[in-house]
This record gives structure tokens, sequence and C-alpha cells, in this order.
């Protein structure tokens, strides 16, 4: 009988897991992440050759892996896997596989929940007609219908982005540096980084983090874009430099910004200040300070990383992380992260 460890289980994975077993399989199943773990929990279980990680479980950073001997397999239930150490799996001929597509509507659908959020002032006008003091020309906004939404990263769910837009009429401009040529086709026009910035009344980001566009929007980004530009990113934090998009929120030049991912979110999201903040470098602390500071403003709205999060999308993750291990057993490898 195979033994699969998963990680990070809540109650929607445990309930999931029990309508859905697999046959001829031993879960042990743990609430907690594999950042650090203690290890006597896991020594009897250090034999399994298949374990299930979510991202909170950056396994870069700690040798945890060292000790499972006999893992041939990780599944980890997303489709980023940059908490993963590919270089350390690759050599030790450990099997990385992913969930590819899941939640390109889920995410659009938030983008576009928390665009209109943003442009109508609702979480600002919430609040305050909780606090019963309500000041109507506070929360005067803006129609999405004309405007011009700048797309940057026209993959999966940049496109269903796309599509959600052209149903309340806005104008779209798109950037990827490898355009996709039916948006093409269907009349999506491509331009460069700099026309989008300068003609875009709201900014939204859908690529994945790499070493290139590591701070894509920075202060020279925001120093070209019309003041009061919307910014809604829902992709990865490391896009947008933190202090320069504080600074730009503050003096007017970005109107708002609607953000689900932060740069070095993990300390506010999932971490403990006091267990790990001595650990951290200097730009982690600033970049925390700041982003507790960018929440207390009425010009944003931040969530910790949920666009993900309906419960339609994490069954899909769910059955395709369980696909995954199945053809695993099997003989098979599907949704191989190194294609």
């Amino acid at each position: 009988m195979s033994k699969i460890l998963f990680f990070d289980v809540d109650d929607i994975t445990r309930n999931y897991l029990n309508e859905y077993p697999l046959s001829g399989v031993e879960y042990h199943l743990y609430d907690f992440d594999l950042n650090n773990p203690a290890v006597e929990t896991l020594e009897q279980n250090f034999d399994a050759e298949i374990i299930s990680i979510f991202p909170h479980s950056d396994i870069i950073k700690n040798n945890v892996l060292d000790h499972f001997k006999n893992l041939k397999l990780i599944a980890t239930r997303s489709t980023g896997f940059n908490h993963i150490d590919l270089d350390y799996t690759t050599n030790r001929q450990i099997v990385v596989e992913n969930v590819p597509n899941y939640g390109e509507i889920t995410v659009a659908e938030f983008t576009m929940g928390t665009m209109i959020g943003l442009a109508r002032k609702i979480y600002k006008a919430k609040s305050e007609m909780k606090a019963n003091k309500v000041h109507m020309n506070d929360y005067i906004g803006i129609d999405l219908f004309g405007r011009t939404l700048g797309v940057i990263g026209t993959g999966a769910i940049g496109r269903h982005v796309i599509r959600l837009a052209n149903a309340f009429g806005m104008k779209i401009l798109a950037y990827d540096p490898f355009p996709n040529p039916k948006l093409k086709e269907a009349g999506v026009p491509y331009v460069e980084l700099e026309e989008l910035y300068q003609k875009a009344d709201i900014i939204t980001l859908h690529c994945p983090a790499t070493a290139e566009n590591l701070h894509l929007l920075d202060k020279n980004a925001f120093a070209q874009m019309k003041k009061g530009v919307l910014i809604v990113n829902t992709a990865r934090g490391s896009l947008i430099e933190t202090e320069a998009l504080y600074n730009a929120l503050k003096s007017g030049q970005v109107g708002g910004a609607a953000l689900d991912v932060l740069e070095n979110e993990d300390i506010i999201t999932h971490r403990e200040i006091s267990t790990e903040i001595d650990a951290q470098n200097h730009d982690f602390l600033i970049d925390s300070v700041i982003n507790f500071k960018m929440m207390q403003l009425d010009t944003t709205i931040i969530t910790p990383h949920v666009a993900f999060n309906s419960i339609d999308a994490v069954h899909r993750i769910l059955k395709t992380t369980l696909d995954n291990i199945e053809a695993f057993m099997n003989g098979r490898i599907e949704n191989n992260v190194l294609k």
C-alpha cells in the first residue's frame, strides 16, 4: 500500500479526500506546512514516496526533503511551483507535478470584483457606513464602461479578464512578450508597456513572477501612468515595488490599488511575526512595514492571496492532484512542471 502525506490540510481538503479516496493508498493528513515541521511528528512517515503540498510550504528554504529518502513525487496543489527547488528535485530524480488549469475563471472573476470595488469605493463606503460617518462625496467613483483597461499578461487568466472586461464595455490594451494569436485575430490590440502605462485608466497584472519582471511596476513605471490610475494585482507580489507603490498612492499618482498579493507577504498571511522577524533580511522587513501601512490607506483593497479560493476551484485542484497521483502510481507522469 502506497503511503501519501498531505500537508496544509484544511477541512475542505480532508472531507474531499475522505469522499474520493484512492484505492491502495494510505493517507496521512497534516494541518501544518513543511516550512519548519517538528521532525518527530513525521519520522514514522519519512519512508513515504509521495507528498502533496500547498504553496505555503516553501521548501526552497529548508532541508526537510532530505529526510524523505524514498521520495519519488511532489504533487503541489497549485499552478505555481516557485516554492520548490527544482534543481534539488531534479538532482534526486523527484518528479514535481502541478495543477495547471483550475482557476482561470475564478481568479478573473475575483479580479473584476475587486476592480469594481476599487472603482466605486465600495469598501470605503461599507466601512464608513458601519462606523456611522457617511460622507456621500467621498464615495464618488468611476464607471468601468468606456475606460481603458491595460492587461499585462494574456495567459489563461488574462484572457478571461479581457472577456469579462469586454462585457463591461471597457477598451482593452494588452501587453505580453508572447502575444496570443487568437486574441490578435479577435482585435485585441497589443502594445508596448510604455504605451499601456500612458493610456490605461486601470492596469491589471496576470503574469508569472520571473527574474526578468521583478518590480515590473516601479517608480519609473508609475511616473509614466495617468494620474489617478488604478492598479489591480492578483498575480504575484514581486511584480510591484512595494515602496514605489506606497509613495505613488500617498501622492495620488496612483488613485487606488486592489492587491490580493504583496511582496514578501508571508509574514502577514501565514507567519507569526515573533518567530520569524529576527531571521529576515532588511528588504523583507521594510516591505512588511510598508505593507502594514498600505493596508491602512482607504485607497487600497488588500486581501490575503485568496483570488483562487472558490469551492469550485478548490475541488478542481484536489481532483487534478488525485488524478496526478493516481496516474503516477500507474506509471504515468501527468502535469510534470519540467515539460
